[in-house]
């Protein structure tokens, strides 16, 4: 597997992500507040890869994300209470990105489908 995930110009990891859907597989914000869904760990891989004996590929459909540095445990909540503020409904499940070169995390809230 490694040698399908897409990588920067130096070798390294572009991401590391953890995916996530509603429990129907429809990339939907998760059920019951926030607190029922799927998450999936891994990396980003080329389009035409073939996950592993034994793991799950997920091809997750194209959104227009706002992201956030996740900087504490409440950033998620603050910017789900932001967009409710605003009026701003979530277009899909939110999904988390860790940069393997800074270690920052990062929080993509999905805000219309492309």
């Amino acid at each position: 597997m490694a040698d399908l995930a897409k990588k920067d110009e130096t070798g390294k990891l572009m991401g590391i992500w953890g995916a996530m859907s509603d429990l129907s597989h429809s990339f939907k914000p998760w059920e019951d507040n926030f607190t029922k869904g799927l998450y999936l760990a891994g990396v980003e891989v080329t389009d035409g890869a073939e996950a592993p004996e034994g793991w799950t590929k997920w091809t997750i459909p194209s959104f227009e994300y706002i992201y956030v540095k996740n900087e504490s445990p409440s950033t998620f909540v603050d910017v789900i209470n932001y967009l409710k503020e605003k009026g701003i409904s979530l277009a899909g499940a939110v999904h988390d990105f860790n940069c393997p070169e800074t270690g920052q995390g990062y929080i993509f809230f999905p805000l219309r489908r492309l």
